[in-house]
């Protein structure tokens, strides 16, 4: 059983036999995925629900069931208690307890579990309690999913390689459209190669104010995760790091635009951005944390608004 993270936070409770459904109520239902990152090992899981509409907090008793490759019950938590913000599009972030090791600069997580059992390889995450119930698998998962909960939907798997080290999946918005998770949706297909794609982690908890707007000029074509800030700029995506916690001093780091033809800049730390290739090899790091970021720019000299970073701390060597 993991600790409190948070006063308004739950710890989650683990049952050994999956759970009977309850009669619907408007106070929880309206929620999707919109987020997974299935660190394994020792790294640290999550995954964050966003809600669809003001009010959705009320999440005592509800539950989020993990799946195996085979359609395998692997892991089930439920809210032992709410939250407090109920903003329409506020999101809920659950993680199991390596999760403030690996995310030491990130925010605390709303409910804590002693362990996600989130693989990278494959694997299948549901929010059951949901109107539709929402659902994303990745990787080599091949289901099927419980026959008896025949909502449950997970089309072709996201990643199908497996999820990439030190990569989220984000479910994919409308490029350079930060949209609002409201039905009927074009964010949601139930296909999850089509929903969601691999980016830089950026969990959200409870506390953080939703930035999500209506897209007026949506084509309904799925983007790349990341949100985008507007315009037709380019999105960067980080596809290669070191650990979070690495010894080696001049680790490499490889990405890649959504637009052919982008050129990119980098920068570590607090210098200035500078003409960069992919990959990139950092010169020798002092021990201690740092912060490497990429952004592409297009052409016609656009350049991305939210730049790819990641955040890691170089360690002595052993």
């Amino acid at each position: 059983m993991g600790r409190l993270r948070t006063p308004v936070a739950a710890a989650i409770v683990l049952g050994a036999t999956f759970w009977t459904a309850s009669p619907a109520q408007a106070t929880f239902h309206q929620m999707s995925i919109r987020e997974v990152y299935p660190g394994g090992g020792n790294d640290g899981s999550y995954v964050e629900l966003q809600m669809w509409a003001s009010g959705q907090n009320s999440v005592k008793g509800r539950h989020l069931v993990a799946y195996g490759t085979a359609g395998n019950v692997v892991d089930e938590f439920a809210f032992v208690s709410s939250v407090a913000n109920g903003a329409n599009q506020s999101t809920i972030l659950v993680a199991d307890t390596n999760y403030p090791v690996v995310f030491d600069e990130r925010p605390a997580p709303d409910a804590s579990d002693g362990s996600l059992n989130l693989s990278p390889t494959g694997g299948a995450v549901c929010w059951i309690e949901g109107s539709p119930p929402d659902c994303v698998a990745w990787g080599a998962f091949v289901g099927p999913l419980p026959a008896h909960v025949p909502a449950l939907k997970v089309g072709n798997p996201a990643s199908p390689g497996g999820v990439q080290a030190g990569l989220a999946l984000r479910r994919s918005i409308a490029k350079g459209c930060p949209t609002l998770l409201d039905p009927p949706t074009t964010e949601d297909s139930d296909d999850s190669a089509t929903d969601f794609a691999e980016v830089e982690p950026n969990p959200r908890d409870n506390a953080l104010a939703p930035t999500e707007s209506p897209c007026k000029k949506s084509t309904g074509e799925g983007g790349d995760g990341q949100g985008g800030s507007g315009g037709n700029a380019p999105q960067t995506v980080l596809k290669r790091r070191p650990p979070r916690k690495t010894h080696d001093r001049t680790p490499t780091f490889r990405f890649v635009a959504d637009e052919r033809g982008a050129t990119f800049q980098c920068k570590l730390d607090g210098k200035r951005y500078k003409p960069c290739r992919s990959p990139f090899t950092a010169k020798r790091l002092s021990l201690g944390r740092h912060v490497f970021r990429v952004r592409a720019r297009d052409d016609s000299g656009k350049l991305d608004s939210s730049p790819a970073s990641y955040a890691f701390k170089v360690l002595a060597a052993r």
